[in-house]
């Protein structure tokens, strides 16, 4: 493997080309050669198929170095790894960053290991020191804010778009908002637990667990979209606005994949990118097609015939 990087590093020299150690925890680098940028492992893949991208976006920190590579919009972020991670360094790395942070396993999916909402360079490093005995890499990122949507791209198309919605309740005029919240998350829902967490979230608000909503009066109890737990889902693929589904389609194209599922924050999906902050969160490389059939609200999107017939079409190509 050492052999093959350091072969690697002399041809692309030999080239007139330079390499640069973009995450050498992961024994990953990045190629600059004749004007382009090649990333790369100790070891070469070529992938003829939908997988060339894997570990740019099975790794959240790897993602996060190919959207920055390629001038696409992503909160400001600190990759940190157990081999290197050293505590008496972590203020002078979370020194860049800007409260409140989010704090994610690398390497997660469906919203475990994720901690929001982190106000504090203490509480940071208290979660960070706990955190890499559970999880051998983590990113530190900036709190964006803003609609949460999720971008399912078919090469350079928005097959599908929804608007990714928190848990929530809506007042009856009788019931307390624990009982509200008890009353909506029934067995089919994971149960919002009544924690610290969950008390800040409606202090926000200008409520508690024991107030009586009024009628019609809507109440967040999540601030992230978890479908686990009640959040809902709308249908916006119409309403994208050309210019966000051409990012998209970019961010797609940095990651080296066909089809990815994108996160991503913006006040509107249908306004300009010129007109507000859009931040690009995650990319999926497998993302979740049961969601665009049967959301909340809107109508379904037959995603899966669309890839489909995109794969048959390729085949026919070849």
């Amino acid at each position: 493997m050492i052999e093959n990087q350091r072969i690697i590093k002399r041809v692309v020299g030999e080239m007139g080309g330079t390499i640069e150690e973009i995450a050498p925890e992961r024994k990953y680098f990045c190629i600059n050669i004749s004007g382009e940028k090649i990333f790369v492992s100790r070891k070469f893949e070529i992938a003829s198929d939908f997988f060339s991208g894997k570990a740019l976006t099975a790794c959240k920190d790897l993602t996060y170095v190919a959207l920055k590579e390629n001038g696409l919009p992503t909160p400001k972020s600190v990759c940190l790894y157990r081999k290197t991670l050293a505590e008496s360094a972590l203020g002078e790395k979370l020194a860049p960053l800007n409260y409140p942070l989010v704090i994610k396993d690398a390497k997660g999916s469906n919203s475990k290991g994720v901690f929001t909402d982190i106000k504090t360079v203490e509480n940071a490093k208290e979660i960070i020191m706990r955190e890499i005995e559970n999880f051998s890499s983590l990113i530190v990122q900036e709190m964006v804010f803003g609609r949460e949507y999720r971008v399912l791209v078919l090469k350079n198309k928005a097959i599908g778009v929804l608007e990714m919605i928190p848990p929530r309740i809506f007042g009856d005029g009788e019931s307390t908002v624990k009982e509200l919240i008890e009353k909506k998350q029934t067995r089919r829902y994971a149960r919002t637990k009544p924690d610290k967490a969950l008390n800040e979230i409606l202090q926000e608000q200008g409520i508690t667990l024991g107030d009586i909503l009024e009628k019609n009066r809507e109440i967040f109890i999540k601030k992230n979209s978890c479908l686990a737990e009640g959040g809902e889902t709308r249908d916006v693929t119409a309403l994208i606005n050309p210019e966000i589904e051409r990012i998209c389609a970019k961010a797609a194209m940095a990651v080296g994949k066909y089809l990815v599922g994108i996160d991503l924050i913006c006040d509107n999906i249908s306004k300009r990118p010129t007109e507000q902050a859009i931040n690009i969160l995650e990319i999926n490389g497998k993302p979740d097609l049961y969601i665009h059939y049967k959301p909340t609200h809107g109508k379904t999107r037959n995603v899966i015939k669309d890839i489909i017939e995109f794969i048959l079409k390729l085949k026919r190509e070849q």
